[in-house]
């Protein structure tokens, strides 16, 4: 990570958490987050997906939110770094047609008594 986007990062997170301490950011308008808890988006940049997933938690007067992503990682969101795009959530993948069968090993029994080429069984 580069130092610019750690001091965004660092930035988005005082950000974040002044907001959650008290309420909204100083001079900022009482409006209602476009994101709800529970909503599934996706978050693109320059036509590539970066992210899809959960929104766990918004910030109250800022346009940040928390998502918990596909992978399972909870991750810091700026709506207007990203264009989010709210889906409908993504049908399950379809489970195995039929699971494969395990592969079968043949096991040959193992004489104390070794057989030699010329059919005895003598160890000289």
């Amino acid at each position: 990570m580069s130092i610019a986007n750690r001091d965004l990062f660092q930035a988005l997170k005082t950000q974040a958490t002044l907001a959650e301490a008290f309420g909204a950011m100083p001079g900022s308008q009482e409006e209602p987050h476009a994101l709800s808890q529970g909503d599934y988006i996706e978050a693109w940049h320059n036509g590539r997906l970066y992210h899809h997933g959960t929104v766990v938690k918004t910030v109250a007067g800022t346009d940040l939110f928390w998502l918990n992503d596909h992978t399972g990682t909870r991750r810091l969101l700026d709506m207007e770094s990203l264009e989010i795009v709210t889906v409908d959530r993504p049908a399950p993948e379809p489970a195995s047609q039929s699971p494969k069968p395990a592969p079968t090993a043949t096991v040959t029994p193992i004489s104390a008594y070794p057989m030699f080429h010329d059919g005895t069984q003598q160890i000289a």
